[in-house]
């Protein structure tokens, strides 16, 4: 019996050590990037823009959105992006529901935010509301090369959303692209139902990109970040985007949903009816799995970033986001989402012995 229990424990000890043994190694000598994503929940500035419906947001509308309030939300989400992924900042971080680029400007000047040196990209979309997607990245870290703004073709008359933004750079030397989306929510049909034609349209035209990108180069490295108004296990993003949480890079044709495990454990990024959704998520190439020399993720680091500053620490709504408004009831919170963020690795070529 003794010896059972002996070979019992040895047995474990080689599966706990086996299963490390696949895990990436972190040393030193190999620096951890932070890619994010954060819905911002209407960061607009206090000024009317005749071109844009963003009356209620100004000091005279149904929202009293004054200068105090402004500089309290831009504090707010200064701190949360400054902290993804430990200290230093992220290197790169996609935002939604910003309204233009000035507001970008006073968001990087604002501290924990001004110290990193962060740039922007940013072009405006056909959002009635004027609210925009937009990337801040570190220059020290990542170069950028070409940007473009791709509109969604939706088949409902009258509709426009959000572009989804391609930016192609090099991290660190490698090329990257990135694309930042925040899709629509679902419509109604006539008689009332939920349906995702406009989804649909957003993962149909990401889809194309993405293959006529791979067609290009098969062992392109691409990043996908947003809120998709949908969550991993729809079958918008599984079927139509082909977004799977299969990390096999076998199946190199689909984009592996880091964010696929935390939303199984339960984790989530806006609060519907008290119930946490992962709406926001972190899609990622194949070749960024194939563990070859260059960026790699680092299994694991998927998470969805909730600090105490942020949430409900008690009551009805404890560990949701503070959001900034219930309707037009001013809160004080800085979002209605929590963020989301990987991490790469550069894997060094192994020298011959």
């Amino acid at each position: 019996m003794r010896h059972g229990i002996k070979t019992l424990c040895l047995l474990f000890t080689l599966i706990v050590l086996v299963g490390c043994s696949r895990l990436p190694l972190t040393s030193k000598k190999s620096k951890l990037y932070t890619i994010g994503f954060y819905n911002t929940e209407n960061l607009f500035d206090t000024e009317d823009d005749a071109q844009t419906v963003d009356e209620a947001f100004t000091p005279g509308g149904e929202r009293n959105w004054t200068e105090e309030r402004y500089q309290a939300k831009l504090k707010g989400v200064a701190k949360v992006i400054a902290g993804l992924g430990g200290k230093g900042g992220p290197a790169l971080v996609g935002l939604s529901e910003v309204e233009n680029k000035q507001v970008l400007q006073d968001l990087i000047n604002t501290a924990p935010l001004d110290k990193y040196d962060y740039s922007i990209i940013h072009q405006d979309s056909p959002d009635p509301q004027g609210l925009d997607v937009a990337l801040l990245y570190k220059p020290k870290v990542f170069t950028p090369t070409a940007t473009e703004s791709i509109p969604i073709d939706f088949e409902e008359q009258g509709f426009s959303s959000r572009d989804i933004l391609k930016v192609q750079g090099e991290l660190r030397g490698e090329p990257l692209t990135v694309y930042v989306n925040h899709w629509p929510s679902e419509g109604r049909n006539r008689s009332g139902r939920p349906e995702d034609s406009r989804l649909r349209a957003a993962a149909t035209t990401l889809r194309q990109q993405i293959e006529a990108q791979r067609a290009t180069d098969e062992n392109s490295k691409i990043i996908v970040l947003g809120d998709f108004n949908a969550e991993p296990k729809s079958a918008v993003l599984e079927q139509v985007l082909q977004a799977t949480g299969r990390p096999n890079p076998y199946y190199t044709q689909e984009l592996f949903n880091t964010t696929y495990l935390p939303f199984v454990n339960g984790l989530g990024t806006y609060a519907n009816r008290g119930n946490l959704q992962m709406l926001d998520q972190v899609l990622i190439s194949k070749s960024l799995l194939d563990d070859k020399p260059g960026l790699q993720y680092v299994r694991g680091s998927a998470n969805v970033y909730a600090p105490e500053e942020a949430k409900y620490l008690f009551g009805k709504y404890k560990d949701t986001p503070i959001r900034t408004y219930a309707d037009n009831l001013y809160i004080g919170g800085y979002s209605d989402h929590f963020p989301v963020y990987i991490q790469l690795q550069e894997k060094k070529q192994r020298k011959a012995l």
